[in-house]
């Protein structure tokens, strides 16, 4: 099983650690684009601050953001498990799982990044300030730039089962719906008056928590679509399977 997860906005710049090494990366056939947006927004961020600032969001006091994106080259690499920080990533809670639980992470997780197209969670990575719906003017709208490559990636690993439990323009990046391989996405509910509806507050930390158990877990994981509701309940999860709405098929998770 493969779990696609989002990044994180806010990232941990490394105070040491080697430069950028694209050869290091998951998906090595990646590279050429990889480095391609690395210097679009190296240039961008350098050359053309203020109107880079708007592309990116940037508030008034977030200038920082421009600088770590104006050396991405030549900066401290960390773990990309390190740079990414946030809800989910604390939930998630790398750091303290087992070594074996680690491995599993390791193994099953790719983190959709905007930047990088995807990386494990001990992928090399500088910090970046980069957001799937940004547009940078030498590379386009990154869903257009990304799409055709992250499939074919993804479809390299055809016989696996992939949870997305990716948002917004992160599922752009690399729609999985046109992946001939089972695919289930994860939504996070609650019960409001007796109906199902979405949560908002707790949708990232109950995503890293369901992440961290399927990792902690010592058997094997399902590897059929309709057993995913089953597994997660056996983990402490109230989980439901949707495939009677249209689309993929989707792991409701209940919260209190």
């Amino acid at each position: 099983m493969i779990f696609l997860l989002p990044p994180s906005e806010g990232k941990t710049p490394p105070s040491k650690g080697s430069k950028f090494a694209p050869t290091k990366l998951v998906f090595p056939e990646l590279r050429e684009q990889r480095v391609s947006l690395m210097k679009a927004l190296e240039n961008f961020c350098t050359d053309q601050p203020e109107i880079a600032a708007k592309a990116l969001d940037l508030g008034p006091k977030q200038n920082n953001l421009l600088a770590i994106n104006a050396e991405l080259m030549t900066a401290h690499c960390a773990p990309a498990i390190k740079i990414y920080t946030g809800v989910l990533y604390d939930h998630l809670g790398y750091g303290t799982l087992n070594a074996p639980a680690r491995a599993r992470a390791d193994s099953s997780i790719l983190i959709s990044s905007a930047l990088f197209g995807f990386v494990t969670p001990a992928d090399p990575i500088p910090a970046y300030r980069l957001s799937g719906g940004s547009v940078i003017p030498a590379i386009g709208p990154l869903a257009v730039y990304w799409k055709t490559a992250l499939l074919a990636a993804l479809a390299k690993n055809k016989h696996e089962l992939i949870l997305d439990l990716r948002s917004g323009s992160y599922e752009k990046l690399a729609p999985v719906k046109y992946l001939n391989q089972p695919i289930v996405s994860v939504k996070v509910l609650t019960k409001v008056n007796g109906a199902l509806k979405p949560v908002t507050h707790f949708n990232k930390a109950t995503k890293g928590d369901l992440v961290r158990a399927a990792c902690l877990f010592s058997g094997k994981f399902p590897t059929k679509i309709d057993k995913l509701g089953d597994f997660f309940t056996k983990l402490g999860f109230t989980a439901d399977l949707d495939t009677l709405t249209p689309g993929i098929p989707t792991l409701q998770i209940v919260t209190n």
